[in-house]
């Protein structure tokens, strides 16, 4: 079936994938230009690097975000994995608030950083302040390829953007991703918005 040729490593299979996942940019694209039109109620940096997508490939075995048992090896600390990858969430986020952009790079590769930079620039003074209310971490998939550890942790919760205001939910992926030597540790490569 489909599913058989998409990963079964032949050619037409990651031809496939290819066309797949290239289609998955085209509708995030779009859907990130409807929503700046729209309205932008996600959180301010999330908004603004949806399009990051497109810098973090996801592996070839396919990173589905619908929901579905994850696909963690057997003996990865998930739980771990999933504190830190919350405690970064917020410092990241505490981090772009106040352009301290040394701590972002520390999060993040460099395509990612360089984006993040463009929106502290852009933003100027602009004083922005982002109070994460609640915050939940899936972990969704855990894979190695190319000599890189990837990992795609689904972040939900509610988030406040105004003192005084009612929180809103969000949800996103993060893409994140390793040497498989260890010569770094995880970064955030990618965010794809949900809703």
């Amino acid at each position: 079936g489909l599913l058989g040729t998409l990963f079964s490593g032949s050619g037409l299979g990651a031809v496939l994938l290819l066309a797949l996942f290239a289609l998955g940019v085209v509708l995030a694209l779009r859907a990130l230009a409807r929503r700046r039109a729209v309205a932008p109620s996600q959180m301010r940096y999330a908004a603004d690097l949806a399009t990051q997508a497109v810098a973090a490939p996801l592996p070839a075995q396919g990173a589905s975000v619908a929901p579905r048992a994850a696909a963690v090896p057997a003996g990865f600390d998930a739980a771990g994995f999933l504190r830190v990858a919350k405690l970064n969430f917020v410092k990241l986020q505490v981090a772009n608030d106040v352009g301290e952009l040394e701590e972002i790079r520390e999060f993040t590769t460099r395509e990612m950083f360089d984006e993040l930079r463009r929106d502290v620039l852009a933003r100027g003074s602009e004083v922005q302040r982002t109070d994460v209310v609640a915050l939940n971490a899936d972990l969704l998939e855990v894979a190695t390829e190319n000599n890189k550890h990837w990992a795609s942790v689904r972040f939900s919760g509610m988030v406040r953007e105004t003192p005084g205001t009612e929180p809103v939910g969000f949800e996103e992926v993060w893409n994140l991703v390793k040497p498989a030597d260890g010569s770094s540790g995880w970064l955030l490569a990618g965010i794809q918005q949900m809703h």
